[in-house]
């Protein structure tokens, strides 16, 4: 990752309407501190309600969670036209339905929630073990791993690959594309060419799928209609398009964030081991605590809103780790509690644009702490001054040593789930 350039003084200019007593230069996206620990960045950041950040193309920050809710469920006011902080004016296509606000919205919404309802999560929970054990056992002996390349990354993304009705195989060339699409920014060109190369592949397969269907998810999405009309191929791969981006980065950053907390809190993960029906509970607060998804809103109109003036074309950061810091919303917020009730966090999101895969993603985290856990439950982070982080609309690990005592002896009790005949 490149050093980050200092800001010169026309990247601090703060609009005329904002009170020079409010701004604060407040960097969530790169930088020494963000590689280092970017939650600290949010957890040492003003105490002010709201401020004002020249940085980055100048932003509001919004720091408590009963404002950040409103801002998520008022589109009216807050517009998620445009949710990149820094903004990104290369990519003039709106990704289907995140940047688009109601009503027009909606209907495109509608198409993709089936199949990310609870029941269809349910029909996929034994595809969801079968590729989170097989990911795991051949980690057992080896007594290390690497966690995000070996678990963390091809777990939802083989889950992704198997939905659009494609090999196992195909999975690393994703991760592949992943992260250089979403983590490169020290290289806009790859970045480009690899965004070139997702949407060829992405188109290719939906003309595949249209000539000759299958049962899987872009066969389905090319079968349903919007307003009466078929889908088109164009907003289908608008639709896998997003679901890339937006569902494979985020579920290996929850398990990555997951997994070195409880390996460096042996009490913690005691209890899910004593007590495994707390699991469900654990992955709610791990979310909770491990909010990372940091997206921008712009207003549409002149509003007066958390005791500040604001104007249309401001941008304001609506930061779900902000909002699972506030003591005014949880009790001693920076204590990990499984136990923890009225968990009411935000890690999804609130309002229209609520995370449409949360479903998915709880039962892949459940799967993966239940799973490895009966195969390896005793593990340690190792080599974590080697760890970096990366920040912006979503904080991320970039690396993660895990380490265990293996018994190679032939007396190990069969793993759970293998057959033994």
């Amino acid at each position: 990752m490149t050093a980050r350039k200092a800001p010169t003084p026309a990247d601090l200019r703060v609009p005329d309407h904002v009170p020079a007593s409010l701004v604060r230069e407040f960097d969530h996206v790169s930088g020494p501190a963000v590689e280092r620990d970017a939650f600290a960045v949010y957890r040492n950041a003003p105490a002010d309600r709201v401020f004002y950040s020249p940085l980055n193309g100048g932003y509001w920050v919004l720091t408590k969670t009963e404002d950040i809710r409103a801002a998520l469920q008022a589109p009216e006011i807050f517009s998620s036209s445009a949710t990149g902080i820094p903004a990104q004016p290369a990519r003039k296509e709106k990704l289907y339905p995140l940047e688009l606000d109601p009503p027009e919205h909606r209907p495109y919404r509608q198409v993709l929630a089936p199949f990310f309802a609870p029941k269809a999560v349910a029909a996929k929970a034994e595809v969801i073990r079968e590729v989170c054990v097989d990911l795991i056992e051949p980690m057992v002996p080896r007594g290390e791993c690497e966690f995000n390349a070996d678990f963390a990354e091809p777990f939802p993304t083989t889950i992704f690959t198997s939905m659009l009705g494609l090999p196992n195989s195909e999975s690393k060339q994703f991760i592949d594309w992943n992260t250089v699409l979403l983590h490169g920014f020290d290289d806009p060109q790859a970045r480009a060419a690899a965004g070139v190369e997702i949407n060829t592949y992405l188109r290719e397969l939906i003309e595949n799928r249209a000539r000759a269907p299958r049962d899987d998810l872009v066969s389905q999405l090319l079968a349903t209609d919007i307003d009466g009309e078929p889908v088109s191929r164009a907003v289908v791969q608008n639709f896998t398009f997003l679901l890339f981006v937006a569902g494979l980065d985020t579920v290996t950053a929850s398990l990555a964030f997951a997994f070195r907390f409880l390996a460096q809190h042996p009490l913690h993960r005691r209890q899910l081991l004593d007590d495994p029906e707390l699991i469900p509970g654990a992955v709610e607060e791990l979310l909770r605590v491990f909010s990372f998804i940091n997206m921008g809103r712009t207003v549409v109109s002149d509003v007066q809103f958390a005791g500040v003036q604001m104007k249309a074309g401001d941008r304001v950061l609506t930061s779900t780790t902000f909002a699972a810091m506030d003591p005014d919303e949880f009790g001693d917020p920076l204590v990990v509690d499984f136990r923890r009730r009225a968990n009411r966090h935000l890690a999804f999101g609130a309002g229209p644009h609520r995370c449409a895969g949360s479903h998915l993603a709880r039962a892949e985290l459940r799967t993966a702490i239940s799973e490895f856990h009966t195969r390896i439950p005793d593990y340690e982070a190792v080599r974590t001054d080697e760890i970096r982080m990366h920040g912006g609309g979503s904080i991320g690990m970039d690396h993660l040593v895990l380490r265990w005592r293996h018994d190679h002896s032939d007396n190990q009790p069969p793993l759970h789930g293998r057959r033994n005949d």
